[in-house]
């Protein structure tokens, strides 16, 4: 998948094909494998494509194969594209699964819950405990149990045009409703006398970039209750939420209507074009703003905030966790290889090396010392994920959420088309 690969699927969240995997995938049995360290093993690494760095996976394979002398271990990149029916293949038997496999953040709640992956739970204090994402842990989880740990992530942060907060005499906003003004009074003043201008460009179309207003707001896409997933767009939370983006998308952004993912996944754009003030992504789209812009100093970056202005936001946690297959034949070993993968220097290679923050945050200062970064930690610190629902990829795959949102942002009924969104979400999640 060409530039919308990982750091697309961030913002995708990777659930493609998922739907065979509930009932072909089953209950992988565990029975053929072992815990043992006695009998040297080859490993089986998947990693996907762009995630871990060359020099990691050099790095990886040496110390494991020093430690563990007699073994192997052999990294396989995999693309992103397919790889959920690929997985539900491979993972179903000893004879055909790897060891140590590298899913989509949003994929894990379905392969923890059909029984796919060891249990990690016993192990998670030396991966990290408390200094694991949080967002991710949860994800990886389930019925109280991680079978998938995190192994990095991204959250959004808010770029913006210095030079026209300096115009306009603006600060940056404590406040979701600060942030509403803000772009209001850019898009006013236009101070590009641009037609297409935006104070901030939020397509409609980039729903998990709203999330970040409803989950700031307390809000959740779905939640369970006694046993069960019913959707919660309706909640007030989640309506006030809402209320604040199309409040938005009529006096501060003119991108609520559109529709293409493409022109959605780089906001960096219509930034560099001069059609907008600010705009909502990764760390890494710094690399995509235009050089003259950064040399003139006119680029800043801040926290999505909260609604009271007393702390962070809490945007969405792009990434991916790492796990263990159920049917490893050498889970004892591959336990090992897990540890030295949360080890400090694998773990700090995806800040150096990738620009990632890494899944054990005890080592994300690796990140760097920078403004850029502080944001970019902080985000991911405070981040939320999709709900850790067994079924939420198919819910991702039937575009339920994405739909609503695109509707959103051309100012339909929040209210009405929110229950029809939770109603096609809590049957999606209860289906067997």
């Amino acid at each position: 998948m060409k530039e919308l690969s990982r750091r697309g699927l961030l913002g995708l969240g990777g659930a493609l094909g998922a739907a065979a995997l509930l009932s072909a995938c089953g209950e992988a049995s565990g029975s053929v494998s072992s815990d043992s360290l006695s009998s040297p093993a080859k490993l089986r690494v998947w990693f996907m494509k762009d995630s871990v760095s060359d020099k990691a996976q050099a790095w990886l394979k040496q110390e494991f194969e020093n430690k563990f002398q007699g073994s192997t271990l052999t990294i396989e990149q995999q693309e992103w594209d397919g790889i959920v029916p690929k997985l539900q293949t491979a993972l179903a038997s000893a004879e055909s699964t790897p060891d140590i496999i590298e899913l989509g953040n949003t994929q894990a709640p379905t392969f923890c819950a059909v029984g796919a992956l060891a249990d990690l739970s016993g192990m998670k204090e030396e991966l990290g405990g408390a200094n694991l994402t949080k967002s991710l842990v949860e994800l990886g989880s389930f019925e109280n149990k991680m079978y998938a740990a995190p192994f990095y992530a991204g959250s959004r942060i808010v770029f913006y045009r210095k030079d026209m907060f300096q115009q306009l005499g603006l600060a940056i906003p404590k406040t979701i409703d600060e942030l509403t003004a803000v772009a209001t009074k850019i898009q006013a003043g236009n101070p590009e006398k641009n037609a297409h201008f935006s104070g901030m460009f939020l397509p409609g179309i980039s729903s998990q970039s709203a999330f970040a207003w409803v989950f700031s707001n307390g809000g959740r896409l779905a939640v369970q209750k006694d046993g069960k997933w019913e959707g919660s767009l309706s909640s007030p939370e989640s309506q006030k939420a809402i209320a604040q983006l199309q409040q938005l998308w009529t006096t501060g952004s003119t991108t609520g209507t559109i529709t293409d993912s493409t022109i959605g996944s780089q906001p960096y754009t219509a930034f560099n074009t001069g059609e907008a003030g600010m705009f909502f992504g990764f760390n890494f789209h710094l690399k995509k703003i235009k050089k003259e812009l950064l040399d003139a100093g006119k680029v800043g970056y801040f926290n999505f905030p909260s609604p009271k202005g007393d702390a962070v936001g809490n945007p969405f946690a792009g990434g991916s966790n790492v796990a263990i297959s159920n049917n490893s034949k050498a889970r004892g070993l591959a336990k090992e290889a897990l540890k030295l993968i949360f080890s400090k220097p694998f773990q700090e290679f995806f800040a150096t090396e990738g620009g990632w923050v890494p899944g054990n945050l005890n080592y994300a200062t690796a990140l760097g010392q920078d403004e850029l970064s502080k944001v970019t930690i902080e985000a991911v610190r405070n981040s939320v994920g999709t709900p850790a629902a067994k079924n939420w990829a198919l819910v991702e795959s039937a575009k339920v959420v994405d739909d609503f949102f695109v509707a959103m942002g051309a100012l339909k009924d929040p209210v009405g088309l929110a229950k029809t969104a939770d109603a096609k979400m809590t049957e999606i999640l209860n289906s067997k």
